[in-house]
């Protein structure tokens, strides 16, 4: 993805996005912490010592990949309820 942050550029609730685009993001930032996780999983394996720094720094980025992921979630959560409201 060109631009992770694309539901941030959205300037007026008429702009907003729709709860597809929201969840395609999440797709996507929870593909990416999966796939670090899976890499990071291995180097570990194959690892005779391991720097706990970068061990913490790197499990760090997987929990913020991951809370992108669920924050997109929530708000395609809001948006379908939101459109779900106003269509009644």
């Amino acid at each position: 993805m060109n631009d992770m942050n694309a539901s941030e550029h959205f300037q007026s609730p008429d702009d907003e996005p729709s709860a597809q685009a929201l969840l395609n993001e999440a797709i996507e930032w929870l593909q990416y912490a999966r796939g670090v996780t899976a890499t990071l999983a291995d180097l570990i394996h194959e690892a005779d010592r391991v720097d706990c720094k970068q061990m913490s720094l790197s499990l760090d980025a997987i929990a913020s990949m991951t809370q992108a992921g669920l924050q997109r979630i929530g708000q395609a959560h809001a948006a379908w309820c939101h459109n779900e409201l106003r269509s009644l």
